[in-house]
């Protein structure tokens, strides 16, 4: 798709080093890190910038390094220790996964300890009788042969982290444009020309929903349109990577998948003291204020933008039963609310990251992207821009080799396959 024939001649025209499309915890660790290399007018469009439906808010908060994958063990290794930097103002807190394993389960949980330790990360194994020991309320253990647990694993708030990224970003000169929509790009004169609409007025949750689901009702909002010129170009769009992709001229692989939480009142179990729990069954949880957050990747949800939450129903038959089967002290739980926001699914359940390769292997010049993280995200996202960032200012990845999260390992077939997805 090139340059959207609807904008107009006269429409006014922006230029910048740098266009960073999606500015959510991916878009602004990007920003951040390119802007603490020295890279200046950088500027960071999102058509929602406060995040109401955004990944980077609609999610868990869970952070971790027990993955099957070297590099997403050292990803998140990275990201966590700057979390652990900056832990008040981001919400870190090392409360441990609990993962709890069946018989079946629990040898392939030690290898991947043991993958996990090499690589200097603490994960514990603990039998039945630790397990209960330990986290008393968790009582019904007739299927469980243990558990293993990280005790630097954890919890971090989304909005802190991402609203952190920002505020050091624009310190350095970063701007930041909401209700920006993209239309197309194509390369111009060494850089990029990208063509954009952006909202006379804030955004309201309907119009945004039309909007991101490409429904006709975005030709009635009072638009303004706009061009960017940019040496670079980096798609940092979330769920909405495919879109930009097509808009720049280009196939992204991934695509957008509809992930529900709950809130509930778990009555007679005080689970503060408690991190993230790991059920094999596929539901996790964690304390969320004096309540219980769950949730479960329905296996057979559907491709697509989808942000309807399907409520108590959800709670009562995904989310429930599983608990149910835990603890005595779940028997009776309460639902109170939830959301459902939008996971970006590559092929492999790994991240995209890296310039963008064209349909004959080469580099396409001053186009980047970083998104399609399945899930992990925010427990990324601080790795994920410096190594970005690193690539296109040194020309080199310094910290850690992320050439493998090219997307060009789709067509060679040499896939990350990452089997720790919750």
């Amino acid at each position: 798709m090139g340059i959207s024939k609807s904008i107009s001649a006269r429409s006014p025209r922006k230029k910048s080093t740098t266009l960073i499309i999606g500015g959510g915890l991916i878009g602004s660790s990007v920003a951040m890190h390119l802007a603490r290399m020295g890279v200046r007018d950088i500027c960071v469009v999102d058509f929602d910038l406060e995040g109401s439906l955004s990944s980077s808010e609609l999610n868990a908060g869970g952070v971790r390094a027990t993955w099957g994958q070297p590099i997403n063990i050292r990803m998140s290794q990275i990201s966590i220790d700057y979390f652990a930097s900056v832990a008040e103002e981001v919400g870190y807190r090392p409360c441990g996964y609990l993962w709890l394993k069946t018989p079946e389960t629990m040898p392939a949980a030690l290898k991947a300890r043991d993958l996990q330790q090499s690589l200097g990360w603490e994960v514990q194994a603990w039998d039945v009788a630790e397990l209960r020991r330990r986290v008393p309320f968790i009582d019904k253990t007739d299927d469980l042969a243990g558990a293993v647990f990280a005790p630097r694993d954890g919890l971090v708030n989304p909005n802190l982290l991402k609203n952190h990224y920002r505020a050091k970003a624009r310190e350095l000169g970063v701007v930041f444009e909401d209700r920006t929509w993209v239309m197309g790009g194509a390369p111009h004169s060494g850089g990029w020309k990208v063509e954009a609409r952006q909202l006379h007025s804030p955004a309201f949750h309907e119009a945004k929903l039309a909007v991101f689901a490409g429904l006709p009702e975005m030709e009635g909002l009072p638009w303004t349109d706009v061009s960017f010129d940019a040496d670079r170009v980096i798609n940092c769009a979330g769920p909405w990577a495919p879109k930009i992709a097509a808009a720049l001229g280009y196939v992204c692989p991934s695509h957008p998948v509809r992930r529900q939480v709950c809130i509930f009142d778990s009555r007679g179990v005080d689970l503060t003291p408690y991190g993230m729990v790991v059920d094999p069954s596929g539901v996790y949880f964690h304390p969320e204020a004096t309540n219980g957050l769950a949730g479960f990747a329905t296996p057979d949800e559907p491709a697509g933008v989808n942000y309807e939450y399907d409520g108590e129903r959800f709670f009562e038959e995904s989310i429930w039963p599983a608990l149910y089967e835990r603890s005595t002290g779940f028997e009776q739980l309460k639902h109170l609310t939830g959301w459902a926001g939008l996971y970006e699914v590559s092929p492999d359940e790994s991240a995209i990251i890296g310039p963008v390769v064209g349909e004959l292997g080469a580099e396409r010049t001053g186009l980047y992207e970083a998104h399609s993280f399945s899930g992990h995200g925010a427990m990324h996202s601080y790795a994920a821009g410096l190594l970005l960032a690193e690539k296109i200012v040194k020309g080199r990845y310094e910290t850690l080799d992320a050439s493998c999260f090219a997307a060009s390992r789709f067509a060679r077939g040499e896939l990350l396959r990452e089997h720790a997805v919750i």
